[in-house]
């Protein structure tokens, strides 16, 4: 049987995701142990991968738990 991203529930997860994410800070020591690397990362850059780290954490958690909420069965065509 052949499988399809449903789309609209991705977005809508998505969307929701985002916006909690947009309005959580970077930790303190999320920055602590940051700024500690011999290379550090500028606030806006290490915004930007908290962003990504934590929008990609959401992501996999909901497709390990549920993920019929975002794959579903689509009709056969042969």
């Amino acid at each position: 049987m052949p499988y399809q991203i449903n789309r609209a529930a991705l977005d809508d997860f998505l969307a929701r995701q985002v916006d909690i994410l947009e309005r959580t800070p970077v930790p303190d020591e999320v920055v602590q142990l940051v700024a500690g690397e011999d290379e550090t990362l500028s606030a806006d850059e290490l915004r930007a991968v908290w962003l990504g780290a934590g929008l990609a954490t959401h992501v996999g958690l909901a497709l390990l738990e549920q993920p019929e909420r975002f794959i579903r069965a689509t009709a056969s065509t042969a």
